[in-house]
């Protein structure tokens, strides 16, 4: 029970620092097809530093080592499965 509940919360937190990657992507890209010619000045300067600042992505992590996306809960789902293929062969 605790194992499956540990599970559902990382599933979870992966899922919301996949969907703020993608979201931030999204950012990114709308600001770059924006028509910034026809904007104001300090407008201009302003999606500049937009898309600066959301160029390099946004990530969750854990512990500070691995970010907390779909693709690492299925990394850390297939580690986990070959670890109790090889305990429980190993019990016998």
């Amino acid at each position: 029970m605790v194992i499956c509940t540990g599970l559902i919360h990382m599933c979870v937190y992966c899922a919301v620092g996949e969907l703020l990657v993608v979201r931030y992507e999204e950012i990114y890209n709308a600001v770059y097809e924006c028509e910034w010619h026809t904007l104001k000045s300090q407008e201009a300067k302003n999606l500049i530093l937009l898309m600066v600042r959301t160029n390099k992505p946004l990530y969750i992590t854990a512990g500070k080592i691995l970010p907390m996306t779909i693709s690492t809960f299925c990394s850390i789902l297939k580690t986990s499965g070959g670890y109790i293929s090889v305990l429980l062969a190993n019990r016998n």
